[in-house]
């Protein structure tokens, strides 16, 4: 084999988990690169809330948190009923025990955290739950990347102003109560501050990205953008190197370590059709996530977990094909989600994973879920935000295009959108009733507080409210996602696994392996919590093991 250039450690992909890898090895003192497929940096990860979910974390405990990580294992232990490969406790302890590690190592390098200490876990009435594990980067500078700042991955639509995922809530319901209200009023305050010293400022998964990219250029990491992974170079159950593409041309790179730290496969229609039974349209994810890794991962049989689960989530298309994932939207009262027979089938204010997967089920059973209907009574419009769209503010495309279906009665509205009027109108009925006892008899929707997380707080349950005020809208919901999250099995190291032995020298992390999570979503930040904390355990483990290798070979001297 001719090798074109060799490092001590190959990071493929530049998400966050690939950055926090990188930054790790190089730290240690190994040369690192980092080999990216698109021509931009960030992955999904730039397009994210950037939340990272790290419990026990010492920025979230000097705000006030109470934790510990015998708590968290129980918590994990208790939410996460997947038992498979990628789920097992080493990889739970390895979890909580490096992540507040994780946090501590990237803050002394210069990260900037701000803890998100009203955000709950997604089941915080559970053994173990808590409210504030969250964390994100703080609102950055992206001109301090110079020649980096246009190389960040950027979405359809960039927030008007920086925001704080931690603080997103109060967004949607500013005009409903004072305490959101001021949030609001200070958020604008300090995006107006920002451009008054003309600094190009970016939040959520850029912020972190952006600080993360930095860090690593300030640590000697090797970028290499538009330089797609196309093999594994594997001799002997250990990696020698990587193929890449290079200016259209094969270039090999050798190396003790490789990390697989890209995306999963949600830009892949023909992987998606076999897995998911789904396609491509509704994905909020990168679209240069085509899957590449796990074809490459199945090509040297390694093996494989959850392939056949994502990071689901209720999604719309508006009149664009833009794709929104919805959060806040059917958390808030005055809507309900319904089927094509007009019934209720979940509560609406749950986790989106979870939201996402009752999707799904109900599809498999009845073959009337995708697409559902959201449907919105005027006070959901007039108090609250849907997307981007302020209260009371509708724009008549939204109508023209068929994104919103408008009617002033119910049985216009049912007529409209083809469903049973009074299917429609008992399921209403139902729901109404539920709303006047401040109880979902059926779902249980408003008992959690992650559920009122994203409520009216001046409602007695604040995510319930009638529907009975015209006009009434109907949105079509389809199963969307932020990524897939089946892929290589990786152990409590994370080391890839081909028939239950570690390949030496080749680990994965990311969306491109088999989640710790299993089939749920424990808190906000649950998918690059993982992504960045065995990325960092990873790049530990080759640091320890090429020491290893040379004090047995100091001995044999």
């Amino acid at each position: 084999m001719e090798w074109n250039e060799e490092y001590d450690v190959v990071v493929v992909g530049s998400g966050a988990g690939g950055l926090v890898a990188a930054i790790t090895a190089a730290n240690q003192g190994l040369k690192t690169v980092i080999v990216e497929k698109a021509d931009v940096y960030g992955g999904s990860s730039a397009l994210s809330g950037g939340g990272v979910w790290v419990p026990n974390n010492h920025v979230s405990k000097n705000a006030g948190l109470q934790d510990s990580e015998e708590e968290a294992l129980t918590y994990m232990q208790e939410v996460i009923e997947d038992t498979g490969p990628a789920s097992t406790n080493e990889r739970k302890v390895a979890y909580v025990k490096n992540g507040s590690k994780m946090v501590k190592f990237l803050e002394d390098l210069g990260m900037k955290w701000v803890p998100g200490i009203k955000y709950p876990d997604y089941y915080p009435e559970k053994p173990g739950g808590k409210i504030g594990r969250s964390l994100e980067a703080e609102i950055y500078d992206a001109r301090e990347l110079k020649d980096y700042e246009d190389k960040l991955r950027t979405g359809d639509i960039d927030p008007p102003i920086p925001i704080y995922s931690g603080k997103v809530a109060s967004l949607a319901k500013a005009f409903t109560n004072s305490g959101d209200f001021f949030t609001v009023v200070g958020m604008f305050i300090n995006g107006f501050k920002h451009k008054m010293k003309r600094s190009h400022a970016i939040s959520i998964g850029a912020g972190l990205v952006g600080r993360l990219i930095k860090i690593a250029l300030e640590q000697n990491v090797s970028i290499k953008l538009s330089t797609p992974l196309k093999d594994l170079i594997i001799e002997n159950d250990k990696v020698i190197g990587i193929k890449v593409e290079k200016d259209g041309q094969p270039y090999y790179i050798k190396s003790k370590g490789v990390i697989l730290a890209g995306g999963g496969f949600e830009r892949n229609p023909e992987l998606r059709k076999k897995y998911h039974n789904v396609g491509t349209d509704w994905t909020s994810a990168s679209p240069d996530n085509t899957g590449d890794m796990l074809l490459i991962a199945q090509k040297h049989q390694l093996d494989t977990a959850l392939l056949d689960d994502a990071w689901w989530g209720p999604a719309t298309l508006d009149g664009n094909g833009n794709r929104k994932f919805l959060v806040h939207e059917r958390s808030m009262p005055h809507s309900i989600i319904v089927d094509q027979t007009g019934e209720r089938y979940f509560n609406e204010s749950q986790s989106y994973t979870d939201a996402g997967h009752n999707i799904l089920d109900r599809h498999e059973k009845n073959g009337q879920a995708i697409h559902s209907w959201m449907i919105l009574e005027s006070r959901h419009r007039n108090k609250f935000l849907f997307g981007d769209m302020l209260p009371r503010r509708t724009p008549k495309e939204v109508f023209e295009s068929g994104y919103f279906i408008k009617a002033d009665t119910l049985e216009d509205l049912a007529e409209k959108i083809q469903l049973d009027d009074k299917r429609l109108k008992a399921t209403i009925d139902r729901f109404n009733g539920f709303v006047e006892k401040n109880i979902d008899e059926d779902f249980g929707r408003g008992n959690s507080a992650y559920d009122n997380y994203y409520g009216h707080p001046k409602y007695k349950n604040p995510n319930l409210g009638t529907i009975a005020k015209a006009p009434f809208y109907a949105i079509k919901i389809y199963p969307g996602d932020l990524g897939t999250k089946g892929g290589i099995v990786a152990n409590e190291y994370g080391q890839a696994m081909c028939n239950n032995k570690p390949i030496e020298g080749l680990y994965a992390t990311g969306n491109c392996s088999a989640s710790v999570m299993g089939r749920v979503y424990p808190g906000p930040g649950s998918s690059i919590g993982p992504t960045t904390i065995f990325g960092y355990i990873s790049a530990n483990h080759i640091k320890e093991t090429i020491s290893q290798s040379v004090k047995k070979t100091s001995k044999v001297v």
